[in-house]
């Protein structure tokens, strides 16, 4: 019963004095115009503090909505610029209705494996948006793979990680190309090959898409050249660093090349 009291006897304690503190605030407030702007600046910093912090966990929560909206413009962008190189293409041409030479679907990953011989991804986009097998598959920081399957939602892509895979590359200082490959090993390298022992070729130059293949648009960057070495006594190897890491994969591009049909229609002829 007596702590009861004692602990009821420190409560009305403790309320009295916030309350005369109050009181005596206000009074300050309310008595002198220095001392009111003073008490105004000391709550206004303190709610600014608040504001921040609100601000910055506010931020974190909307990361992803963010993320979201920044790859839909990128993709926005991407259409852009192709129209734009179409245009550009055709300005000394018949005028006509002007096709890009690739369109982009933007998709999200939603599984991805990179700890095996033959990676693979499943996107979020199938069929309904006009996905086929053969397509390839980007980002801005270089290639990702080939859609091997689909169905009415997803598509089933076969990784460049994976050792039965290869992209057309080439040296973006000399534009020799060749096939690279991927080893089997470490998930953030690749090998391009069969570059003549004549290019001059050296730590850190750029490797890109070469752009031979209906696959996938020339120039997107790849990654960069770690160290060469002499294959054979007639070519080079390049040890590439990818751009990508494989690991964080989310949002990709599926790239529709408008005139790949065409191509290879005039391949199998002249076969």
């Amino acid at each position: 019963m007596k702590n009861r009291y004692g602990l009821l006897s420190s409560l009305t304690a403790i309320a009295l004095f916030i309350v005369l503190e109050t009181v005596a605030i206000v009074m300050v407030v309310n008595g002198s115009v220095v001392q009111r702007y003073k008490v105004l600046g000391a709550v206004r910093s303190v709610e600014s503090w608040f504001w921040a912090r609100t601000s910055k966990i506010s931020y974190y929560f909307n990361y992803k909505t963010e993320n979201e909206r920044l790859a839909a413009e990128n993709l926005q962008l991407r259409q852009q610029l192709a129209g734009y190189a179409a245009a550009q293409a055709e300005l000394d041409s018949v005028v006509r209705i002007i096709e890009p030479d690739y369109t982009f679907i933007g998709a999200t990953v939603i599984r991805n494996s990179v700890d095996k011989q033959h990676n693979y991804l499943i996107l979020d986009r199938g069929e309904k948006e006009g996905v086929e097998p053969g397509m390839g598959v980007i980002t801005a920081r270089g290639v990702i793979g080939i859609v091997s399957a689909v169905s009415r939602h997803y598509s089933y892509v076969i990784s460049l990680l994976n050792t039965e895979q290869s992209v057309s590359a080439k040296h973006a200082g000399s534009g020799a190309f060749g096939p690279m490959t991927w080893q089997g090993r470490d998930p953030g390298r690749a090998l391009l090959a069969e570059i003549p022992v004549h290019v001059q070729v050296a730590p850190g130059d750029t490797v890109l898409s070469s752009g031979f293949s209906t696959i996938y648009p020339p120039d997107i960057p790849i990654g960069s050249v770690e160290d060469t070495h002499i294959s054979q006594g007639s070519s080079q190897e390049l040890t590439v660093v990818l751009f990508e890491d494989f690991r964080s994969l989310h949002n990709v591009y599926i790239v529709r090349n408008n005139r790949g049909t065409e191509i290879q229609e005039l391949y199998e002829k002249a076969r």
